[in-house]
């Protein structure tokens, strides 16, 4: 059994971390004893280092580890690993995160089970609800399976394992130029601060995966910091799994599970569309708009091209309509290979149009007078 220890990463916000702190004591360890430790990054105040000091763990060890330096998020977390000395498995968790009643049966199972694999370099206790990329909904097609994998790393609530993090962290030091390239997704090569671009990037180009719960073991509260601003909160929270689950069933290797690509497109339409990866650019949230220019272009958006097959948005999530092979006109794959580009309907407005049902109970729950009053008052702030 490999040994288990909750990480605990703090700055300057005591709210925070004592909210962080109770959800953890709330959760069920079963009969093992678990250590904790509470990271701090040097800030103008001393609040969270007296705090944690005073702090009584009931489940185990607790350790509080001050650093003299401000070291800012992204070294503070890359600086993590040295924990891996003690302990072959590390639940790293920001102070802004909250966890499932259950979150440490799903830590111990997984970890166990995936901690020699080649293909999956982490676990995540989050399961995103939107795609972060365009914040439109997600929703990963279900399996017999409590996971499903994912070329994308996360950072509100995941689980580093030894091997796979001693793996990451090499690549990381040789890799710290981070340009825009179209193999990557636009949003992260943006990001300034990040030290969770990188473990993407990583995923992406050498092909591993997180492992994800199809119901959520952690939640982002949004709070206000290194990369939240005032009014950016909405949509990080999920639904946390309830109740006492302890038992989780998880796939013995990728090829038995769902499996998305960095740009949250499922990787099971290749086989549906009896096509190769390097040949066809799966671009069904318009975030690629196929800048490595492959031969086949499969996109909600009217462009011209040849059109090889189309298929119908008549299913939940929107890729299954292909999976099922439900023929219609909403959804096409081009044979680009013989024509500029240039499109004509954007692919934006049609996935708005495909979630109007969502947003428009959204809407009215709100009220249509009250969400246009306050919309106006927001753009006025502005």
């Amino acid at each position: 059994m490999n040994k288990i220890a909750i990480l605990a990463v703090a700055y300057n916000r005591v709210d925070s971390i004592t909210r962080l702190l109770k959800s953890l004591e709330k959760a069920n360890y079963g009969d093992e004893k678990t250590t904790l430790i509470i990271s701090i990054d040097k800030s103008k105040t001393d609040a969270v280092e007296k705090f944690a000091d005073g702090y009584h763990w009931p489940h185990g060890e607790k350790i509080v580890r001050k650093h003299d330096k401000n070291m800012g998020l992204r070294n503070h977390m890359m600086s993590l690993g040295e924990w891996f000395d003690r302990f072959e498995t590390i639940v790293v968790l920001e102070d802004d995160i909250v966890v499932s009643p259950c979150f440490y049966f799903f830590v111990r199972q997984s970890s166990d089970k995936y901690m020699g694999s080649q293909e999956v370099c982490g676990i995540s206790l989050y399961s995103f609800a939107r795609n972060y990329q365009t914040r439109l909904p997600f929703t990963p097609v279900s399996s017999e399976y409590d996971g499903y994998f994912m070329n994308c790393a996360m950072s509100w609530g995941e689980v580093w394992m030894k091997p796979q993090w001693m793996e990451f962290y090499n690549w990381y030091m040789r890799n710290q130029d981070f340009p825009i390239e179209p193999h990557l997704p636009e949003l992260i090569c943006k990001w300034e601060k990040s030290w969770l671009k990188y473990h993407t990037k990583y995923c992406i180009e050498t092909n591993r995966y997180f492992l994800y719960p199809y119901v959520s073991l952690s939640s982002n509260n949004g709070d206000i910091g290194v990369h939240v601003g005032k009014g950016n909160s909405w949509g990080f929270q999920v639904p946390l799994q309830q109740g006492n689950k302890r038992i989780f069933i998880l796939p013995d290797n990728i090829s038995e599970a769902v499996c998305y690509d960095g740009f949250f497109e499922n990787k099971a339409i290749y086989n549906a569309l009896n096509l190769k990866e390097e040949e066809c650019c799966i671009d069904l949230y318009g975030t690629q708009c196929n800048r490595l220019r492959k031969k086949y272009w499969l996109t909600l958006a009217h462009a011209n091209f040849p059109v090889i097959k189309s298929f119908a948005l008549s299913y939940r999530p929107l890729e299954l309509s292909i999976l099922e092979g439900e023929a219609g006109n909403a959804i096409f794959l081009y044979d680009t290979s013989c024509k500029e580009y240039k499109t004509s309907i954007n692919k934006f407005l049609v996935l708005f149009l495909y979630n109007m049902e969502e947003i428009s109970m959204i809407v009215h729950q709100y009220g249509w007078k009250d969400f246009i009053k306050d919309a106006i008052r927001l753009l006025i702030r502005r």
